[in-house]
């Protein structure tokens, strides 16, 4: 996504995510973005937390926890009762990130196909 990508989602008036930052001093250090969707599987909407990203240079100092739990909250107030999101299985420190959440795994496979715009 490119910088004037990210302009036009957020200058919208219907944002199709909420996104959540960290900084320190001027520098932003992280984010989190979250959509809520509607589950025709379970006939509710959900949380879908899309990325979450602490730079490497500011990791081990709670930021991820506090975007997680602020994402959390926002999914609360938002009145959902699950929140879904998933890490690429190499990705082993992320993966016990979310297991001291408190999380569960759930394995599933996903898939995607390229589509001409």
């Amino acid at each position: 996504m490119s910088l004037d990508d990210l302009k036009a989602i957020l200058s919208t008036d219907s944002l199709p995510t909420h996104l959540l930052v960290a900084d320190m001093g001027n520098a932003l250090v992280g984010y989190a973005a979250v959509t809520f969707d509607f589950s025709l599987w379970r006939g509710r909407t959900y949380g879908h937390l899309d990325c979450l990203f602490v730079a490497a240079s500011a990791r081990g100092r709670g930021i991820g926890r506090q975007l997680f739990d602020a994402v959390a909250k926002l999914a609360q107030i938002e009145g959902v009762d699950r929140l879904e999101w998933q890490t690429p299985v190499w990705n082993r420190e992320a993966i016990r990130f979310y297991l001291r959440t408190g999380a569960l795994s759930a394995k599933k496979e996903r898939f995607a196909i390229p589509l001409r715009c």
